[in-house]
């Protein structure tokens, strides 16, 4: 594998937001564009690292893996806030972050960066926790790995 793209939300951080002085895992987008506005850079300042993912990431990139986060962002506030999460718990780990505004837009993303790179598709591997994305992966040759592959050990038995 020479590129492994990561997402941030579920797979890089476990989701966990404050609201009205009680935690909860997930909101509408709606009220997650006000959350954003609200907190601001501390958006993500409940969320925690997946350490699984990141030892998985880390014995990639200890065989030369490049190593990429690749998330969906509605904002430039929402980046901001995940760019600080990324700082505080995974820092110096990863040769960049990309932020695309679609979900869906993001195997377009990684041919186009495989391309760039001169490697093949099946030489990049997507990391992430929404099935429908990794499915669009299977199709494009790109490798998938949903996080629960990661914190169950992987499908062999």
């Amino acid at each position: 594998m020479q590129a492994m793209f990561i997402d941030v939300d579920g797979t890089l951080s476990s989701p966990c937001y404050k609201v009205n002085g009680k935690f909860q895992i997930g909101m509408s987008d709606v009220q997650w564009a006000d959350y954003c506005r609200q907190h601001g850079e501390d958006t993500y300042e409940w969320c925690r690292p997946v350490m699984q993912v990141k030892e998985y990431a880390m014995k990639a990139k200890e065989k030369g893996t490049k190593l990429y986060v690749l998330t969906t962002s509605g904002t430039k506030i929402e980046t901001a806030a995940k760019r600080r999460f990324l700082d505080r718990y995974y820092a110096g780990m990863f040769d960049d972050i990309y932020a695309v505004e679609h979900d869906d837009d993001k195997v377009r993303f990684i041919l186009k960066k495989a391309a760039e790179l001169g490697i093949e598709p099946s030489d990049c591997e997507l990391v992430e926790d929404t099935y429908r994305i990794l499915l669009q992966t299977v199709t494009e040759g790109i490798k998938s790995t949903h996080i629960t592959t990661i914190l169950t050990g992987g499908c062999e038995r």
